[in-house]
């Protein structure tokens, strides 16, 4: 199978202390790898196998405050994971 790379922008910013938890909940999804987190950017970026594993990251990045740039969502149903920005 091939490799593919996800370089995702994200609506919210998030500092370096939420970097480590947004890594640790992507890293839980098999065949999700190479994790690299941009704060000051808004961006991130990881390797993944299957199109699946995409939108599971996706859902995982929205539950944890950083809905995908695109993304419409209400403001009162996510909250950044990042409250010291």
């Amino acid at each position: 199978m091939k490799l593919r790379l996800a370089k995702i922008p994200v609506q919210n910013r998030f500092c370096n202390n939420s970097s480590a938890q947004i890594k640790s909940e992507l890293l839980k999804i098999k065949d999700i790898s190479n994790v690299q987190l941009y704060p000051t950017d808004s961006l991130v970026v990881f390797s993944f196998i299957k199109a699946n594993e995409l939108s599971r990251a996706l859902n995982i990045l929205m539950a944890l405050g950083c809905p995908p740039q695109g993304d419409r969502m209400e403001r009162d149903i996510i909250s950044p994971l990042c409250s010291c920005i």
